[in-house]
């Protein structure tokens, strides 16, 4: 008798410290994740399109210019080699992943990853074109002027391009999750409610 009323009253603990807790929609994160994956889709496609179009107009301007622009071209084609690569290897991995495959945590790891690959990127473009504007100051006492103010002058228009492209994403991002992703976090979140079990010790 007396062991049946310690399992009654073990019981009735438990319940009255049961608080109602969140549940993680599914819907919503599989939704976020196909809008990441379709935003970096047609990031990709826009830095392969400034590449290939730098690619075309350097490639022309080397065989076709003298002085500090043949080398400003020149910069401006061989710079775009690289981020044509890195939009193609970018858009095929974006396109490859399968958002119903993908668990909360991974797809939460996917995001924060790529956050700061973009926030350590802007800060890379950042030092390309202080890099750009020492070359251009270089090119004032260097033998070789014409080719360091056009090389500078490339990289500091790739750089800012890069930048301005980086953030710009950033953001984007931020905004999608702020939408679809953070309220499926938040566990204070009503329009997220459901019930879980929570022991409050």
């Amino acid at each position: 008798m007396i062991k049946n009323q310690w399992i009654l009253l073990f019981i009735l603990l438990l319940f009255a410290i049961i608080t109602p807790a969140q549940a993680i929609n599914p819907e919503s994160l599989i939704e976020f994740e196909r809008h990441r994956q379709s935003v970096n889709q047609t990031g990709m496609m826009v830095l392969g399109g400034w590449a290939l179009g730098n690619i075309m107009t350097g490639s022309y301007g080397h065989f076709n210019t003298t002085g500090q622009t043949r080398y400003f071209h020149q910069m401006n084609a061989m710079w775009n080699v690289v981020n044509l690569g890195i939009a193609t290897f970018g858009y095929l991995g974006a396109s490859g992943a399968d958002p119903m495959g993908m668990g909360i945590s991974e797809i939460v790891r996917e995001y924060t990853s790529f956050q700061n690959i973009l926030l350590l990127n802007a800060g890379l473009d950042v030092a390309y074109m202080t890099a750009g504007f020492y070359l251009r100051e270089r090119s004032k006492t260097a033998s070789r002027p014409d080719m360091l103010m056009g090389f500078g002058n490339s990289i500091i228009l790739q750089g800012a391009f890069l930048f301005v492209f980086d953030v710009v994403l950033f953001f984007i991002h931020r905004s999608n999750a702020s939408v679809k992703l953070y309220p499926v976090l938040d566990m204070t979140n009503p329009d997220y409610a459901g019930f879980g079990l929570v022991i409050g010790l």
